[in-house]
């Protein structure tokens, strides 16, 4: 099974049912793992600082999304009124 199978086109409902079966946790922990080792692998591999990358993300989404319009709400950026 690929990793994004367990969560693709899923409801909420779906979700919340997954969360509460033993069996699907544990598949889904593995996933995580193999995700998470990709990404610490291949930030490694070619020379990201991955909490740079986060701090850097985080400060272009306060300019992006700034809390006095977001606050609250899930639009994106372009669905915000200016």
């Amino acid at each position: 099974m690929d990793t994004v199978d367990l969560f693709r086109f899923k409801t909420t409902e779906q979700m919340e049912t997954m969360m509460h079966d033993d069996h699907k946790r544990d598949e889904m922990s593995g996933e995580l793992a193999d995700i998470f080792f990709f990404l610490l692998r291949f930030a490694q591999m070619n020379g990201f600082d991955l909490a740079k990358c986060l701090e850097d993300k985080m400060a272009y989404n306060e300019l992006r999304y700034p809390v006095e319009k977001t606050k609250g709400s899930n639009l994106k950026y372009n669905e915000l009124d200016t």
